[in-house]
């Protein structure tokens, strides 16, 4: 009689071959978790930057609809306001700007517009939200949906509105691969790796609408932040909303101006200025650090002031502070303040 041998399926054999096995060796286990563990990683990897992929078209066709109705361009996207839901929002929000009664129609959550670059092809043009909190507009877009590019949304503490506005509103926004959203900010880090002070001389100023007024804005400072406590100075510059007088005032200033990595003495300070404060994430090969900030300073145009900035005097700052985890990596230590008094009003040191 023949001898019948039972043939393992497909399935079986690459099972075996794949998946650890009962008779293996030590080895033969060793290489297949291995194995398994570097298709996972591929597996996430490209699962990552399809999601990424998606979301971008996603983003850049929403935003791209959100800029041709603020911008009200010829033949734009339309969003239709029936009169008496047109009435409402002019009741809810006196004085408001005609091209945000679109976007107020679709989220409440707006209030304002961002505009960096060149006027025809900006780097950065995106509508501003601000929630309830400083983490709901991380992971969500200008219509609430979930995105992993979130939105640029106002620090929530001050609600801007007709009646008041902070002194100093601060902005948040992603650092996207993509070059989307704040990314561009890093630019400004004339110490970064193929960066210079001549991205800053190119782009001195910004466009920033509430939804009540526009203004021109002149960027003064940009600084690296450390955000944990263990790898040193913190400069907290979040809660700098509202100051008490004007010794407040000049005391956050010249901390600024301590800290930031170029100096432009056309642009001066003095109490009572309005300031907005532009903060998204920062790469740098700092080794483990991956909790800094690269954040961007600037004051509005006076009343009555030229809106162009002299970039030829501007310069780079020799010896920025910076924080203990950057000099153990770096060397150096920071040689105390050395910028002109005259930068901020009325000020002395």
């Amino acid at each position: 009689m023949a001898n019948f041998v039972e043939k393992e399926s497909v399935f079986t054999r690459i099972a075996k071959y794949l998946f650890p096995w009962k008779g293996d060796s030590t080895v033969e286990i060793v290489r297949k978790i291995i194995f398994l563990s570097a298709a996972v990683v591929l597996v996430v990897s490209l699962s990552t930057l399809i999601i990424t992929a998606v979301n971008k078209v996603d983003d850049t066709h929403l935003n791209d609809q959100l800029s041709e109705i603020y911008h009200q361009k010829t033949g734009s996207t339309t969003v239709e306001i029936d009169t008496s839901r047109r009435e409402e929002l002019e009741t809810e929000y006196p004085e408001v700007q005609e091209q945000f009664l679109p976007l107020l129609e679709i989220n409440e959550d707006v209030v304002g517009w961002i505009t960096m670059g060149d006027e025809e092809k900006p780097f950065i043009d995106y509508v501003v939200m601000q929630g309830d909190d400083n983490k709901y507009y991380l992971s969500h877009n200008y219509k609430g949906e979930e995105s992993v590019s979130g939105a640029i949304f106002a620090d929530y503490h001050v609600p801007l509105s007709a009646e008041h506005q902070p002194a100093n509103i601060v902005l948040y926004g992603h650092n996207m691969s993509s070059g989307e959203y704040f990314a561009m900010l890093t630019r400004y880090n004339n110490y970064r790796p193929g960066n210079s002070i001549d991205f800053y001389k190119k782009y001195p100023t910004l466009k920033f609408s509430t939804l009540y007024k526009t203004s021109t804005y002149k960027i003064f400072a940009g600084m690296l932040v450390n955000t944990r406590k263990q790898e040193g100075d913190v400069f907290n510059y979040i809660r700098y909303r509202e100051f008490d007088g004007k010794a407040a005032f000049d005391d956050y200033c010249a901390k600024i101006l301590d800290r930031t990595t170029f100096y432009s003495p056309d642009v001066d300070l003095q109490y009572g200025d309005n300031l907005l404060t532009l903060s998204t994430c920062s790469l740098t090969d700092l080794g483990s650090n991956r909790e800094l900030r690269w954040v961007l300073f600037a004051r509005e145009v006076r009343d009555g002031e030229n809106e162009e900035v002299n970039v030829d005097l501007a310069y780079e700052n020799p010896d920025p502070l910076y924080f203990d985890y950057y000099y153990s990596v770096r060397g150096g230590s920071w040689g105390g303040r050395k910028w002109p008094a005259e930068y901020i009003r009325g000020y002395s040191y």
